[in-house]
């Protein structure tokens, strides 16, 4: 028979502290979404209000507004993705099964970048991109993007692999496989849940981007990204629409909402992987 616990004060406060932080959390995505649903007259005269109609002309026009802009974000988050995966894999794979020498010296300045603020490398990096030509270029943006956000996915691709049994590699060098076949057989199956979160972090840090746009997209708006657009314009064109301004944050989350609960399952389970030396 199950006996009751007494909860003590320690254990009331920190449920009440956990519940005020979740409040805390959600209320403004809440408002979010209810303001979205009103015109912007309701919304200045009665901010609390829940709409008694949704209006949805709010969603019809962010939409139009904002569709490119997500579909400039989209394509620039998958070639550098596709840059991200590639070189996080093989770096990885080198520094964890690979003997060369200054491996540890490469690996401790590789380590060392993670240290350095990103808003430190805007002006070297601007130059670099300006001398070679990329400026208002995707390539402005991607190229920088793989090289700043590889270095994370380096570092949990390289644990990763020394976790896997050296076993393995071997029998697969018995039968005649090389380096890069090993890694790929058996190697790159075992880290799929690694590269998943490699892969979630860079897309949300390359889609949320707002600073290294703006400096490097100087020209029309039909090369922006998504929260470039959307920020500069919540001063301009949109500021006296909060319904509409709500409603195109909306909308821009729903690509990256998809993307993290489809491979919600791997995430952890790919941090533990890279961030536990077996």
């Amino acid at each position: 028979m199950k006996t009751m616990r007494s909860h003590g004060p320690g254990y009331i406060f920190s449920r009440l502290a956990l519940l005020l932080l979740l409040l805390a959390t959600f209320f403004p995505l809440v408002m979010m979404v209810n303001m979205s649903l009103k015109p912007t007259v309701l919304i200045s005269t009665d901010f609390l209000s829940l709409p008694i109609e949704p209006y949805l002309t709010n969603f019809t026009k962010a939409f139009e507004f904002v569709k490119r802009p997500i579909l400039n974000s989209l394509y620039i988050c998958a070639l550098s993705l596709l840059g991200i995966l590639i070189n996080a894999t093989l770096s990885g794979y080198a520094f964890a099964r690979l003997r060369f020498r200054g491996k540890k010296a490469m690996y401790s300045i590789l380590v060392a970048v993670l240290m350095v603020p990103a808003t430190i490398t805007i002006v070297p990096q601007f130059l670099i991109v300006s001398k070679l030509g990329l400026i208002n270029t995707y390539w402005a943006l991607i190229l920088p993007y793989i090289g700043s956000q590889q270095v994370l996915g380096v570092i949990l691709c390289r644990t990763a692999f020394e976790q896997m049994p050296q076993e393995l590699f071997d029998a697969a060098k018995i039968d005649g496989a090389n380096e890069l076949q090993a890694m790929s057989m058996i190697g790159l199956p075992l880290l799929r849940p690694t590269l998943i979160t490699v892969g979630i972090q860079a897309v949300v840090a390359i889609y949320n981007d707002y600073i290294w746009p703006t400096v490097a997209l100087t020209g029309g708006d039909e090369m922006k990204t998504f929260c470039q657009i959307v920020y500069n314009n919540s001063q301009g064109l949109l500021r006296t629409d909060i319904g509409l301004l709500c409603a195109a944050f909306i909308i821009g989350t729903i690509p990256l909402g998809i993307a993290t609960c489809c491979c919600l399952k791997y995430y952890l389970r790919g941090m533990v992987a890279g961030a536990i030396k077996g």
